[in-house]
This record gives C-alpha cells, structure tokens and sequence, in this order.
C-alpha cells in the first residue's frame, strides 16, 4: 500500500505540475491579447488625431518635399509599437528565466533521485548475491520484491526527468526566441537614435524655413483679402470620410481578434488532449502495477495453503506411525493383554459412533425430504388458490420464532452433525439429501425464487396439520421488528414504499442522544441481572423458567421495548416480558424466560431490545447434561521407600457435570530398574538354563510392584466422587514408575492418564543428593559444598564418611565423622582443592578425555555392613593460555617497512578468561584492540603483532600477556634492523580505477642513494650492526604475483650510485574463469526456475479450464472426476516440475554460448573491484649480467623491498554485445576467395557520450574494417562491419584497438580458410539385392557435409557417359589376364532405359548438414550381372565413386551362394520367354550350385569344413498368389556317409527373407588326406514355379 500511495503521489505532483504551467501559459495568452486590445484602440485614436491635425492644415502650403525628413504617421506608430514590445519583451525574457530556473532545479532534484535509486538498487543487488550464496530463501524474495519495486521507481523517475528535460527544452527554445526578437528590436532601436539625431537637426533648419514662410504668407494674406474661405460643406464630407475609415478599422481589429481567440482554444484544446493521454496512461501503469501485486499475493496465499497442508498430511502419517510404535511397544513390554482388551473396547466404541452417525444421517435425510415435500405440496396449493394465508395469532406480550423449515432446521442439522452432513453431500454430490425426483427438486427451485420475487420467505413449522387453517400464517420480518403482512395487503407499490419511508422516519427518531451534565452516555443503556440467561443440564419435554431483572444503566428516564430474539432458538424459547414504561436512571424491570428443550442439543443465542438510546442484547445459554470428569492429580510420587513396606495412596475422581458414566482404571505400562537387572541376568548364559516357568514367576514379582486397588471398574454418579487406590509393595530396591488410565464408557470424556513413581531402599539413613556436582573447577582453587545425610530410622546412628587414597590429597569433609538423632539429619561440609597431580593421583575416577571427575564415596553406618554410596563430579580444567610461539623472530626488517607476524592464542580452559598485553615497546603493535580480548572457551585467537625498525641496530624485548587472574605468559622477541642499499620512489602505488580489458601504467623509480660509507655524517646501508655495504652498482629484481594482471618492466636493473632506474608497472584487470563459470551456473538455475514457474502455471491453467469445463456438465461421471481430481493434478505438476540439478561450474567450456552470456552479464553488472598485493624487490650487490653462467644470482633477502600495489578494477564504459573471453569476431571457416561480411555490436553502457577511434588494420591483409566510427551517446548501439576473404586455406589472425577518453576496447579479428570436406554413408559397393523383373527397389544413402560451408554436388553415372561405347570396346574380363576388370558398368535392360537411376542429382548440401539420395533399381528382365558406377562430383571434382549392383529374376525364389560357375558378363541375345507357354509343358534344365569344403589336418585331427548359401523369396506387390517359397534337399544315406552334413534339409521362406543353408564336411574316420571327394545333391524349390537345383559338393583336406 506504501507503494502504490508514492506512485499516486508522484502522479498527483507531476499533475500539478502540468496544471501549473497550463494556468500560466494561459494567463500569459489572456495578458498579450489584452496588451494587443488596447494597442490597436490607442493606435485608432492616434490616427484619428492625426487625420484631423492633418484635414486642418491642409489650407495651409505645403513645403517643398524635396527638402523634408519628418516623420510620417505610420513610422511614428511604428516607433511607439517597438517600444511597447521591447517592454514586454523584457518582461517575458524575466518570466521564462524564473520559468527556466524552476525546472532546471526540478530536473536537479529528480536526477538526485535517481541517483538515490540506483544505489539503493545496486545495494539491494549485492544483498541479493549474498542471499544466494547463504540460500536464504526468505531473505532473496524479499530483496527480490524490493528490487523490482526500485527498479519500477527507477523507470517513473525516468520518464519525469524525460518529460521535464522536453518541458526544459521547450522553454530554452522559447527564451531562444525572445532573445532573438529583443535583439532585433535593439538593432532597430539604435538606427532610431540615429534618425532623431539627424532629425533634431533638421528641425532647427525648419523652424527658420517656417518662419519666413509665415511672414510671406502674411503678406499675401493681406494682399489676397478678396479671396474667399473654402465651404463648410467640404468639412463635413472630410468627417464623413475619417467616420468610415475609422469604423471600418474597429471591424478589421474584431475580426483580428476573433481568429487570435480561436487559434489560443485550439492550443489549450491540444494541451488538455496531452495531459489526458498522460493520465490515463499512468492510471494505467497503476493498474498493471496493482493487478501485478494482486497475482503475487495470490500465488502466495496458493503457495502457503499447498505448505500448510503438506505438513498437515505429514502430520497426520507421523500420528499414525506413533500410535504403531507406541503398539508395537506395548505388545513387547508384556502388557499384550491389557492392550488388546483396551483396543477391543476402543473398535466397540468406533463402531457404536459411525452406527450413530449413520442413523443420525438418515434420520437427517428423511428430515429434509419431508420438509422439501411440504414445500413442494404448499407451492402447487398457492399456484391453485390465490388466498393468502392467515397469521398466527400471537399474545400480546409474548414473543417467540416460527422455524423456517428448510434453510434453519438443515443450519442446526448441519451445525449437529457437521463432519457427517459434510460427508454424505460430498460422497453422493447432490445439494440435498432429499429422496424425491428431480421434478421436485426443480419445483422447489421455481417456488424460491417466486418468494424472492414476492419480496417474502414462506415460515412453516413441523407441526402444521393436514388441512390448513387459522395454523397458516405469514410473517415478513424487518431488520428490527416483525411486520404485520396485512397492514399492507392490497397496497400499491407506491404505498408501500411510503409505508416503509415512514417506517424508517420513525425508527430514526426513536434514537436519541442522551446528555446529562454536558457529557454524552455511550455504552449499554441496561443490565441484565444474571448477566447470560443459563440453563443447564435441562431434559427434554421439560419446561424451564428464569426471571431476569434489567437495571437502567443510563443517566436519564429511558423506554425499553423487545425487539426479537435469535432465529435458531424461536422454537424453544418464549419471552414473557411487559413493557414498563419510562424507567429512570437505576430503576429496573424483569422478564420472564421459558425454554422448552425439543431436542438434547446445546443452544446459543441473544435477546434484542431496543431504547432511546440504542440497542442491546441478552445472552441466553442452553446446555444439556455432560460429564465434567477430573482428578486431584495425575503424578503419584511414592518417594523412597523400604522395601517390604506397603504405602498405599489414592486418586480421587470427581464427576462435575449432571451425567454420570461407566469408567475403568487400567494399568498400560510399568518401568522398574529392578526389571531390567532381572532381565539383565535372565539373558545371562547360566539363567538360560533355568525353565520358563521360574523366569515369568520372577517377572511377575516385579511387575506387580505397583498395582491398582480394589476399585479397578464401577460407575461414577452425577456431582460425586469416588477414590481410586494405588498400592505399592516394593520387594527389590529400586526405582519404579507406572503408567495408569482412566477410560470412559462410549467417548463420555477423554481418557485421563496418570503416571505414578516410587522408589525402593533398603537402608535407614540415606543421602538427599547422592551425586554432588561441583560444576567446573580450575586447578588451585577451593570449591566447597554441603552435604545432607538423613536417618529415617527411630534410633540415632553414627556416620562417618570414607575418603579413598587416591582422594585424600585433594578431598575433604568437615566433620569427617557424626551422630544422626532419629528421624533427623545431619549437614557436612565438602572441600575440593584439585592439585596439578589429581590426573596422575586419582587415575581410576578421572576420564583424561573429557576431563571428568567421577569419585565414587562412601558412608560408613555402624553397625551396618553396607555402607551408603554417593558419587562427586567435576569437570576440572586448566587456567592456562598457550601462546603457540614462545619466541618470535622477526629477523632482518627494513626500516622502510613494517613486519607483520600472527600469533596465535589458544584458551586451555573450558571457561572464557580475559586478557591483556601489557608494557609494549614503542616500536611493536598488537592487533585487534590493541592486544586486549576475552577467549571463549577452548578458543584460539589470532593476533598480529607487528614490528617497525627505527633504524639498523639489533632488538631484543619481551612481550608479557596478562589474564584476568594475574598470570602472566611471556613472549621472547628479537629482530635486526636493516637499512637497503636501495629505495624505491613511492613504496605504495595507487592506480587509478581501471576498467575490465584495460590497461593502465604508473611509472616508478629505483634510487640508490648510497653514495659514501661514512656513518657519522648520515644513516648508512647496513644489516643491523655488520659491516656497512660498498658503494657501487646494485642489482636488483620485482617478483611479481600470477594472478595480479600486473607486469613489470624492466623487472630486473641495475643501479648506479647516485642514480634512479625507471620502471614501469601495467595493470591490466580480468575477469577469472572461475567467476563467470559459477555466473553461468546462476543464470542457467534462474532461467530454469523460470520455466518451471511458467509451466506450472500453464498446467494450472489447464487443469482449471478442465474443471470448468466440468462443472459445466450436469452429471460428471465417476471416471472423469477421478482423472480431474485434484491429486491427480498435484501429480501431473509433480511430473512437470522435475528437480533440476544445477551443472559443475567447471563442465562449462570457455568458449561456450553460457560462459559468453555470463560474461557479458558480469561485465554490465560489474560494481567495481579492489585488490592490494605486494610485490617484493630483490637486491644484490654488483652488475645483473656478472651472474649468468653461475646460476641465479645470490639476493640478499635482509636487503628486500616490497612494493604495495592498490589496483581498483571498474566496468568498461565500451563492451561487445555478443562478448567472449578475449574480444574475438570469428568468422569461421570460409571458402578460399570468398568474401564473409560480419556485423559487431558495440554498446555504450557509461552515463556519458563517447568518442571513438581505431588503429589501422593492415591494409593487404585479409580483414577490412567497413563501417565509420562516430560519438555514441549514453545507452546506444553501434555497428561495426568486417569483411574477411581469405587467400589460401590457413587461419588467420589481426588486432584492432578502439579507444576512447575513458577506456580501450581491443579486438581480435580472427578466421579460417578451408576447403570443404563431404563423406558418404556408402563404402565403395551398394548392393540392391535381388528384384522381380518390372519391378524396382529404391534404396538411400546419405553424403554428410563435414565444413561449416555450403557445397554443391553433381551426381553423374557412368552407364549415362559419353566414353561409355568407346569403353565397351574392349575385350571382356574373363578373355583377358586381368581377374578384376577395368568397366563396372554391367547388363543394362533391353528397352534403353539405364537400369539405376539417383535422385536428386544436382543440388547445395547446407553447412554441417546431411542430404539424402535415393538409388532406384529396375530391371527389365532377368539377369544376374547388372551393375553400374555412379561418381560424386564437388566442385566439378570427382570426390566419391560407388559401384551399384543388383539382380533379377522373372520368379520369386532365388538362390545365392556358392563357387563361380558361369561368366561375369551377360550375352547380348535376348533369350526366350516363357510366359506365354504353359509352365507344366516347358522342360527347365537343372540348375547347378557348386560348393567346396576345404578341411584343414593338424596334429592328426581334422577339422570340420563349413560352407553356406542361401534361398531368398522376393517381396513382391504384383503377384496375388503365393508369397512364399518353400524347398527341399533330397539328402541320401551316402552322402551322410562321406562326412556331409547339410541342415536344414527343408524349410519355408518368408517373401522379402533369405533362409541360410549350413553345408559341413567332417571326413570320416580313415580319410585319405590326398583324395577329393565329391558328391550331388538334388535340391527342389517350389513358388509361382517349380525349380531343381543340382548341388556339387567337393571336398578337400589341407595339411598344416
């Protein structure tokens, strides 16, 4: 609410604002049209002046015009306009400089906020970093929320500073042209001096021309007397003239100022057109802001809900799991019985519960379907009959409700049986539980919402008779008091509504303020006397009656008056109560009250009344009778007692409520150390041996310990009580406790559990606390405490404590011995003084581990041979603090320098102690806090102690740390001062702020001032008090750290004495990989919760657009509410939102399109970055270049300088927009010779213009820069265009430098010239297989583009080639010595068409992309040598070869396999065909298949030969008959008995499948390995025909 107050406020300001500048622009308008009136009247009167000046000396001469330079009318009038318009002029330069002023401090103030804004917008973004490294969940959404509310302030203070900067402008521009207009005017103001100069002048000249012109104009005049005076009538023709020029002038000026007014509406009307674009536009930012709020206030009210019942669900399943264990441990404890017969009585108890609930459900559905048929039946006898029905008559002083019979008895059935209504109505999923038809159900409906058009509900009661009567009433009930319905009966709508206008007049009136000694009464006018109207533990039928008394609590004479009382309780009570008139301040009245209980239910409600003053009410209470159980206690403690005594103890039950009810005791679990000694040895290997019987006697001796007394189960009556006995018999010492429980008959109450305790001993006198704590104790220190023994025995005893050996040393009572009175005690007093020996002493009693004491004592009673123990604990610790370094050595230090060492605190003791370094030198500081703190226990403390040597001489001091008990821990130091024969310029170098992928220098010198040795004039080079260090040149060397981004150069020199050597030192600041790879893993998480939020909210939206869909439905089936329920919604958004696992920071590649995304994501969000670092200077006595060939140089170390670097580290003002690692633009690979252009997009995310420049590339390099470099202002992009063309296939590589006043941007131009690289998924041979004649196979292949270029490809076949018949000219393969032969192109069919054919055959292969071809193959009759060559071609380049076989057959069936028997190349004669002759006439010659086993002989054992060949069926669409292909090998005893072996023999193929036939040849035993051995087997095949084959098997034996 905050925010959208600011956001209106804003908004109202910024109104303001442009009404303010509205109302001046238009006074301004107002004030130049009046100032232009009022010039144009003057102006009339000064030219009707004028023209009169001029009618009247127009008898007079003119003067020769040859020698006038007056001025005119009109100059005159010119004159007089400038003037008043440079006065204006400065009045409005003054206005709009004020005007300028005003907004220019706004303009101020709004970037001052904005400014605010931002910072509080990067703090908040820094939070929020924090936040995600913790995972405060919390904490990051509620930055998050003030992030987005900063940056939505951000952007309005924005759009204020744009609209003002424009409102500025607009002002400057105007203050512009005043300017301009007020310098013209000047210009012409000064030529105006000039003239009255020269004017004046001539004036002087014309007043002596005038006067002796008068003179001769009087002497003419006299002359001239007969001359006679020109006629009036001329006269008045003049003025008639000067009247019309004057009026036609006023015309002119109306109309002038008529279109000026209509110009200045259509201004305004343009400004009030802007101002409420710009209204509604922020009325509609409001809006999207306050719907934007509203959805995540939903989402998180949805998110809490779905939490809460989560963890209610967990809840509920961690209950159940309890009351399991807590089974499972009773049945193990021993008490089955008890548990059983408890649960047993717990399932009767449920049962009886849900049979009731189940009655009370159908009694509550026959209710209401009795009471929606009497509605049913009274609607359809009002639609017959038109007669209203009559109202009850009531007494005149007795108020009471009519029940509503359908909406009030379901709220008390629904208010009864809450959980169960619920239940039935959600289970079934009707509105009712009324058994009727729908057709009631819909006439119930119809006579509601006629009711409702009636403006009245229809009141019925229970107890309405079969016909209606005087029982049949109306009643409408106001807010206040019921109205009669017939007053108005009949009553026009008109009437009635006076009526109740009336009605409210008067109620209105009724209410009077009440005062009394000038103070007003507020509060309740009366009292009730008893304060609620209670009537308990009422039966029903009966009839009850209370008498209240109300007081008059006002401060005057009042009236009370009954107004009604609450609707659900109208059938039960009834009101006798007499208005008493007026009734004064402290008087009182009474009412009767009557409660006729209908039902066994607890009622609530009030009584209304009404007086002057106001309205009050008079709670009323029903409450039936109730069991109000409790008891005295629920902890029994017996305390100690002997054993074999019996203390019995009682628990009193006490029934407070007017219903009594059945209870039982019951003991559910007992606990007795005695038991688990007992157990302890039954499990013992020699109590295994004894029998069961005796180990259950002895358990039970046990357990019965604590047991429950005679009244174990009875009845409590109504306001009684009954006392329960616990009986406790100890047999065995020891402790024990029982667990008893009260359990009520059918729920009356809840079950009450007691728990009782006891305690077993066997001894009179005996130790209040037998373990003495003594807490922690230090080493050498007293600690004291009491000790209390008691003697419960009636005789005295004496006592004497027993200390051990081990003890005496450090343990003490006092008195050591005493007497005990009977029944009384006696106090000792404990002494603990633990030496530094105890550990060694009193090893048996003391744990090294955790420094423990555990000393077992003992108490000696006379005449008692057990003596009584008791235990003393303590946790002894040490008071010391070690200091890990004893000594500290700070060695050789430089005066130039201060030595810094850590020494480490650590607090022995498990007590915190404090502590002090006390009379530190000068020259030594401790830190933090000056060497003063407290250690926690068992801490360790750092603390820097740092040394600062004064000048070259040996230190040696102590360093003494006290505690806060005075013991002092000393520290040796000493260290040698040094003073180098070198020093650096300045020791500590500050950089300026640097941005990422900058470069910055400082320069710096290395001094060597050591010019003479003489110690007594000036402070030498010396390591502390040695020998002095010679004068001459010094060598010296800066080791700089790797990961600095810092150089230095030279990094190693040699100095001269007297001289300086320069060095320079570069900072340049890098982002580190490990940085933008956990950003990248950030975004990648960011970017997943993203879209996990927006699934889940399209899932939601599914599933609400289902069940809306749904509801829409009448009757949904059982199947479909299933599947839409909301669990199996939670499911599917379960299966949708997957944990998502965030990747390893170091899995993502540096140059990858995350890392990139990341750094250019760090880059605009890089806050600033400070390090410090100190660079240490190693120097040596001599020339650099005398040490080479000795190996390093032997430094001095005593002699080393360091340098303390501090390199801030800001964001460049100038970054890439698609930005990588090194500022590489790589172009790729590239043909050679083409030309690639490539666009850069650079940004300007600083707050100022920037003027850019550029190195020169190399202008015959590869690489071209395309695009001019101009300013770029803040925010704004720029587009830089390089064009790459490579010359020959290399990578190439250049550099380029854009600079401007705040930083350089580098970049590096890089790309590669290749040549393209194609591979096919084919080897050299495609086999098309076997095909019917006429028919064609299709097969594909795929050529797979290897480069990121694209390349054409041509595919051409060799069949198609020009030299194909010079080729084929040749002799054939199997004429010639060659075995493989030079053409591959085979049988080809007869019709001319080429057998294979590729498609496409031209085209482009994208880059790194796949293009398939298909080979189609269709032979035109049948042949066994069809083959082909089909070359690719790249870049008119043949690049792949690929050989295309295939074969035909006029016939399904095909064998293939076996030794060549036949040529390679087809004849050229067509042979015959059979298709046209009868396939059972035609003898076909047997077909022949040659196969040779070869075995091999090794060591006398042969080897079995193996050979295969297959039988194939061709897949064939044409032919509708058989489609398979069945054959048989006719395998006779004598070829088994040569060592054949052929399976399977016979079989069945499948169309488009091969079926292998396995061929083996064992030779048989006696073989001659010479002899060959042959054999024929006849195979038969059958298909669309019937084929023989002739199988020729022979076989050999190769010897090894």
């Amino acid at each position: 609410m905050e925010e959208e107050h600011n956001f209106q406020n804003e908004n109202e300001e910024e109104e303001s604002k442009l009404d303010s500048e509205q109302e001046v622009n238009q006074g301004m308008d107002e004030q130049l049209c009046e100032q232009y009136e009022a010039m144009m009247e003057s102006d009339d009167e000064i030219q009707s002046e004028d023209d009169f000046e001029i009618s009247r000396e127009e008898s007079e001469e003119e003067v020769d015009s040859s020698h006038k330079k007056g001025w005119s009318y009109y100059e005159k009038r010119e004159i007089r306009k400038r003037r008043r318009i440079a006065k204006e002029l400065e009045f409005l330069l003054l206005e709009k400089d004020l005007e300028v002023k005003k907004i220019r401090e706004e303009l101020k103030e709004c970037r001052r906020r904005m400014e605010t804004l931002e910072t509080e917008r990067d703090k908040v973004e820094k939070d929020i970093e924090e936040q995600q490294t913790a995972n405060n969940m919390a904490a990051l959404f509620r930055l998050r929320t003030q992030h987005r509310r900063l940056c939505e302030e951000l952007r309005e203070e924005e759009d204020i500073y744009s609209k003002i900067n424009l409102i500025l402008q607009e002002n400057e521009r105007e203050v512009f042209q005043v300017e301009l207009e007020q310098a013209k005017l000047l210009k012409l103001h000064e030529e105006h001096k000039k003239d009255e100069e020269e004017y004046e002048i001539y004036e002087a000249k014309q007043r002596l021309e005038t006067k002796e012109a008068a003179i001769l104009q009087a002497e003419q005049r006299i002359k001239k007397t007969a001359i006679k005076k020109k006629p009036v009538s001329d006269l008045k023709d003049r003025e008639l003239e000067h009247k019309k020029a004057v009026e036609n002038a006023k015309k002119y000026n109306q109309k002038a100022m008529q279109f000026l007014k209509e110009s200045m509406a259509r201004v305004r009307q343009e400004q009030t057109d802007k101002e409420l674009k710009t209204r509604e536009d922020l009325d509609k930012r409001m809006q999207s802001v306050l719907s934007l709020k509203k959805n995540i206030a939903f989402d998180q009210e949805n998110q809490r809900a779905i939490q809460l019942k989560m963890k209610a669900r967990a809840a509920s399943e961690r209950q159940k799991e309890k009351e399991k264990e807590k089974g499972i441990k009773v049945l193990e404890s021993g008490f089955a019985q008890q548990f059983l017969i408890h649960q047993k009585h717990q399932q009767e108890v449920d049962k009886r519960k849900q049979e009731f609930a189940e009655q009370q459900k159908f009694l509550k559905a026959d209710i209401m379907a009795k009471i929606l048929r009497e509605e049913s039946n009274m609607e359809r006898k009002r639609q017959v009959s038109s007669i209203l029905f009559a109202e009850k008559s009531k007494k005149q002083y007795n108020v009471s409700g009519v029940w509503k019979p359908k909406k009030k008895l379901q709220e008390f059935l629904e208010k009864t049986y809450e959980k169960n209504y619920l239940a039935v109505n959600e289970s079934k999923g009707y509105r009712s539980a009324s058994p009727e038809s729908d057709e009631e159900e819909t006439a119930t409906d119809q006579t509601l919402d006629y009711q409702m058009q009636d403006n009245y509900e229809e009141d019925e009661s229970l107890n309405q008779p079969e016909f209606s009567g005087l029982w049949v009433y109306d009643q409408k009930q106001c807010k206040d008091e019921p109205i009669n319905k017939h007053l108005i009966t009949g009553a026009s709508k008109m009437e009635q509504a006076i009526f109740e206008r009336q009605l409210e007049r008067q109620r209105n009136g009724i209410m009077k303020k009440q005062v009394a000694a000038g103070r007003e009464f507020k509060g309740c006018p009366f009292y009730s006397k008893p304060g609620v109207v209670h009537f308990e533990n009422f039966d029903v039928g009966k009839t009850y009656k209370k008498r209240v008394t109300l007081i008059n609590a006002s401060y005057g004479i009042t009236y009370c008056k009954l107004i009604d009382i609450s609707d659900h309780i109208k059938d039960f009570i009834e009101i006798e109560f007499k208005p008493p008139g007026p009734v004064s301040a402290g008087m009182s009245c009474e009412m009767t009250v009557i409660f006729k209980p209908m039902q066994n239910t607890d009622l609530e409600g009030e009584i209304m009344f009404r007086t002057q003053t106001g309205s009050f009410t008079v709670p009323l209470k029903c409450t039936t009778k109730k069991c109000d159980l409790s008891v005295d206690r629920t902890f029994v403690d017996f305390g100690p007692q002997v054993v074999g005594e019996t203390s019995t103890q009682t628990i009193t039950l006490t029934n407070r409520g007017a219903q009594g009810s059945l209870f039982e005791f019951l003991q559910m679990d007992f606990i007795s150390s005695a038991s688990t000694e007992l157990k302890g040895e039954l499990t013992s290997p020699a109590s295994r041996k004894k029998n069961q019987e005796n180990d259950l006697f002895e358990i039970d001796l046990v357990y019965n310990e604590i047991k429950i007394g005679q009244v174990s189960k009875d009845m409590i009556e109504p306001f009684s009580s009954i006392k329960l006995p616990i009986i406790f018999l100890p047999t065995v010492p020891g402790t024990a406790q029982a667990e008893f429980e009260l359990v009520f008959a059918y729920g009356a109450y809840r079950n009450i559990a007691i728990k009782v305790q006891a305690e077993a001993i066997d001894v009179p006198v005996w130790i209040s606390n037998p373990n003495i704590d003594l807490k922690i104790c230090m080493y050498d220190r007293l600690y004291q405490d009491g000790i209390r023994v008691h003697n419960r025995d009636s005789i005295a005893h004496q006592v004497k404590f027993v200390v051990s050996e081990e003890l005496k040393n450090h343990l003490e009572f006092l008195p050591k011995s005493g007497y005990i009175q009977a029944h009384s005690s006696l106090s000792f007093q404990l002494k603990f003084v633990p030496r530094q020996s105890l550990p060694e002493d009193a090893r048996i009693y003391f744990y090294q581990e955790n420094l423990v004491l555990e000393a077992p004592m003992d108490i000696w009673v006379a005449n008692q041979i057990r003596l009584i123990p008791f235990t003393v604990h303590a946790v002894v610790t040490s008071s010391d603090i070690q200091i890990h370094q004893k000594t500290i050595d700070f060695g050789p230090c430089s005066v130039y320098e201060t030595v810094l060492t850590t020494v480490q605190l650590t607090n022995k003791s498990i007590l915190s102690q404090e502590f002090g370094f006390v009379d530190v030198p000068e020259y030594v500081d401790v830190q933090p806090n000056h060497g003063f703190g407290v250690l926690l226990p068992l801490e360790t403390l750092n603390l820097d102690i740092m040394f600062k040597a004064k000048q070259a001489r040996e230190y040696n001091f102590e360093l003494i740390c006290k505690s806060e008990i005075n013991r002092n821990f000393k520290i040796s130091c000493k260290a040698i001062g040094v003073r180098p024969p070198l020093h650096l310029s300045h020791s500590v170098v500050h950089f300026a702020a640097t941005a990422l992928n900058d470069m910055a220098t400082v320069t710096l010198y290395v001094v060597n001032s050591h010019t003479s040795r003489n110690e007594f004039t000036h402070p030498v080079p010396r390591i502390g008090t040695g020998e002095i260090a010679l004068v001459g040149p010094t060598m010296f060397e800066f080791i700089v750290p790797e990961s600095s981004s810092l150089t230095i150069v030279p990094a190693v020199g040699t100095v001269k004495p007297g001289q300086k050597c320069k060095v320079v030192l570069t900072f340049k600041p890098m982002l580190s990989d490990l940085e933008v790879q956990e950003e990248a893993v950030r975004m990648l998480c960011q970017a997943e919760e993203t879209r996990k939020i927006l699934e889940k909210l399209e899932m939601e939206s599914i599933i609400k657009s289902e069940l809306d869909i749904l509801k829409k439905k009448k009757t949904p089936s059982k199947r479909d509410l299933k599947d839409r329920s909301p669990n199996g919604s939670r499911q599917s958004i379960r299966e949708v939102i997957s944990p998502f696992k965030p990747p390893d920071p170091s899995d993502i590649a540096v140059d990858s399109g995350d890392y990139n995304a990341a750094l250019g994501s760090l880059l605009r969000s890089f806050n600033g970055d400070f390090h410090s670092f100190a660079i240490p200077c190693f120097i040596m006595d001599g020339v650099a270049t005398s040490h080479k060939k000795e190996g390093p140089p032997p430094y001095s170390i005593h002699n080393t300088l360091y340098l303390e670097v501090n390199c801030p580290t800001v964001n460049p003002p100038l970054v890439l927009v698609l930005c990588n690692k090194q500022n590489i633009v790589h172009f790729g690979e590239s043909a050679v010779g083409q030309r690639v252009l490539k666009k850069v997009l650079i940004q300007n995310i600083s707050q100022d213009d920037l003027g850019m420049k550029s190195t020169v590339l190399d202008p015959e390099g590869s690489f071209q820069l395309l695009s001019c470099l101009q300013a770029l202002p803040p925010g704004e992009f720029h587009n830089l265009v390089f064009s790459f063309t490579p010359t020959e296939s290399k990578m190439f590589y250049e550099s380029m430098e854009i600079s401007t006043a705040k930083a350089n941007l580098s970049l590096i131009l890089k790309g590669y010239g290749v040549d393209p690289v194609v591979t096919c998924s084919l080897e050299k041979v495609l086999d098309m297989g076997y095909v019917l004649a006429n028919q064609r196979r299709t097969v594909t292949f795929q050529l797979q583009n290897a480069t990121r270029l694209n390349v054409m490809f041509d595919v051409k076949l060799e069949s198609l080639s020009y030299t194909k018949h010079k080729d084929q000219q040749k002799l054939p393969p199997f004429l010639t010595s060659n075995e493989i032969p030079d053409d591959l192109v085979g049988t080809q069919n007869y019709g001319g068409q080429s057998v294979f054919s590729v498609s496409p055959i031209k085209g482009c292969i994208e880059a790194m992309q796949t293009q398939e071809f298909e080979v189609t193959f269709s032979p035109d009759h049948e042949g066994f040598c069809y083959s082909d060559v089909m070359h690719v071609e790249l870049f008119d380049k043949v690049s792949h070869s690929i050989q295309l076989k295939g074969a035909a057959r006029e016939h399904l069936m095909f064998v293939e396999g076996g030794d060549p028997i036949d040529v390679s190349v087809e004849s050229l004669s067509i042979l015959p065909s059979y298709e046209q002759v009868d396939v059972t006439d035609v003898h076909r010659p047997l077909k022949s298949l040659l196969l040779t086993l070869k075995s091999t002989k090794s060591d006398n054992k042969y080897s079995t030969a193996l050979r295969e060949f297959q039988v194939g069926c061709i897949r064939s669409t044409q032919l509708a008959g058989k489609k398979s292909v069945e054959f048989v090998i006719d395998y006779p005893q004598s070829v088994q008995v040569k060592g054949f072996t052929i399976e399977p023999a016979r079989g069945i193929v499948e169309a488009g499948n091969t079926k292998t036939v396995s061929v083996t040849w064992t030779p048989p035993a006696g073989h001659d390995a010479l002899q060959i051995i042959s054999a024929t087997v006849k195979m038969a095949i059958k298909g669309d025909i019937a084929e023989h084959y002739q199988i020729i098997l022979m076989a050999m034996v190769i010897v090894t």
